[in-house]
């Protein structure tokens, strides 16, 4: 006997909607006679408010991550400073720097699979290729990690396996994510932010832009969301008097009107 062909394990989503159909078409052929999924009702999703790091533990953490290791510290002022996710960070290739007009393109992302280990793939949405400015200050960080890098490339020659990668590690391959993820976590320990994880920069950096005055579609094209609901279902209880200024506005109305 042939053993069965093995295929793929399909996604949660692809499995859900394999699931609908194998209950449509049942009660289509009459071997049931009602859909039972529908008396059923999902339990309700509870989004909890972010509570990102405050400025002072942020640069407390970028100051000592400075002194102690300068490549993990270019990568977490990066990320603190744009607000990009970890793996478009360590999926950044200096041909989409550009140091002069101060800018970045996010053309990819590093993610983690079982059976393949690292692997580069493109961002799950439109939306997720963007063009990010950079401020000056982080312009310099870069142009310092770049020399660095060049130096120990130059040091190594033919055991310097040169992937272009922005964020690489000895050696130039790709870094391990959870690398830069256990760097964060024990500096942010030791500067006080221990309830708060790598992730926690992406919303630091949208609470302080918001926060200045920034609009909420400016933040969502930088942290390449899908769309402005998105951003303010997630940062809109950290608008700093949004709700006043709203009020405020509706009473002029009517006084006008």
């Amino acid at each position: 006997r042939r053993p069965p062909r093995s295929t793929p394990k399909p996604s949660s989503a692809a499995s859900d909607v394999y699931k609908r159909q194998c209950l449509k078409y049942a009660l289509r052929m009459e071997v049931i006679w009602r859909n039972p999924a529908q008396a059923v009702t999902p339990p309700r999703h509870e989004r909890t408010e972010i509570e990102p790091p405050d400025i002072a533990g942020v640069k407390k953490v970028l100051s000592l991550a400075k002194e102690t290791d300068p490549v993990s510290h270019a990568c977490l002022h990066l990320i603190a400073y744009t607000g990009i996710r970890r793996g478009e960070a360590l999926a950044l290739q200096w041909q989409n720097v550009d140091l002069e007009n101060g800018t970045i393109s996010i053309v990819r992302t590093l993610g983690r699979s079982v059976e393949k280990g690292l692997l580069f793939e493109k961002p799950k949405t439109n939306s997720g290729r963007r063009v990010i400015d950079l401020d000056d200050g982080t312009v310099s960080v870069l142009r310092a990690h770049q020399g660095h890098q060049l130096l120990n490339k130059s040091q190594l020659e033919d055991a310097y396996e040169d992937n272009d990668l922005v964020f690489a590690n000895a050696l130039g391959q790709p870094m391990n994510p959870m690398m830069i993820t256990r760097t964060f976590k024990r500096l942010a320990k030791e500067c006080g932010l221990k309830d708060h994880k790598l992730h926690s920069l992406r919303h630091f950096h949208a609470s302080v832009t918001l926060q200045s005055g920034q609009s909420l579609l400016l933040i969502s094209k930088r942290l390449g969301h899908a769309g402005i609901a998105t951003t303010a279902d997630i940062y809109g209880h950290i608008l700093p008097g949004w709700q006043k200024e709203a009020a405020n506005a509706f009473a002029r109305a009517m006084e006008e009107g």
